[in-house]
């Protein structure tokens, strides 16, 4: 009869540890989504500025590679017409999209100049969470580039747009009667105040947790 006691007692014992484990995983992950607002859709980002000449002709000379630093206005090359590739900011070329003697248009992108004074982690939040996101809040940052480090940072800007409607894909309603409703998302633009090196991840992913409370 004793037997048959303890071999209950263990059971129970056994029964309020899964429950009381439960309990408290159950805690946890209310609080975490009571306290913090975590995406993954985030990427280290820059304002990206595009170089173009302003008349045709064939490419001569060309000053720069992929990844060399450029000062505004500087000649990263030069056209048989005379005209000049000048970059519009300081910065990285992150693209360059022409070689030497190729023949280039006004619509021809001839590179992509990021700035690098200013890399920030870009991210989109959801329009069902956005209520809760202000400036200058708290983000703990996670960089893929760095895995495993947590970084410290904060909310510096909200657009006041969607993202759809920054990329012109944003619809008023729509005229065919089956509209599927998106859950629509706008950037904010997060600052790490640590110091950690950003040159030459811009388009990385990252994953951001903001302190809602």
């Amino acid at each position: 009869m004793n037997d048959m006691k303890k071999h209950q007692n263990k059971i129970f014992i056994g029964l309020a540890i899964v429950i009381m484990a439960g309990v408290g995983v159950w805690f946890y992950f209310y609080w975490q989504g009571s306290t913090y607002y975590k995406t993954d859709n985030a990427k280290v980002s820059a304002e990206l500025r595009t170089v173009a000449s302003l008349s045709s002709g064939r490419i001569v000379k060309l000053n720069v590679s992929e990844g060399d630093i450029v000062k505004e206005n500087q000649v990263i090359g030069r056209l048989n017409s005379g005209a000049y590739l000048r970059s519009p900011i300081d910065g990285e070329v992150v693209k360059l999209n022409v070689v030497l003697n190729q023949v280039i248009s006004p619509s021809t992108v001839a590179a992509v100049i990021a700035q690098t004074s200013d890399i920030y982690v870009g991210a989109n939040i959801e329009e069902t969470g956005i209520t809760k996101i202000n400036e200058q809040q708290e983000v703990v940052v996670q960089l893929d580039a760095y895995p495993g480090k947590k970084f410290k940072g904060h909310i510096e800007e909200i657009d006041q747009v969607t993202q759809a409607a920054l990329s012109g894909n944003a619809t008023s309603f729509s005229t065919s009667g089956t509209y599927t409703k998106v859950t629509q998302l706008i950037p904010v633009k997060i600052v790490i105040d640590d110091d950690v090196e950003l040159n030459g991840l811009i388009g990385t992913n990252s994953t951001v947790k903001i302190k809602i409370k």
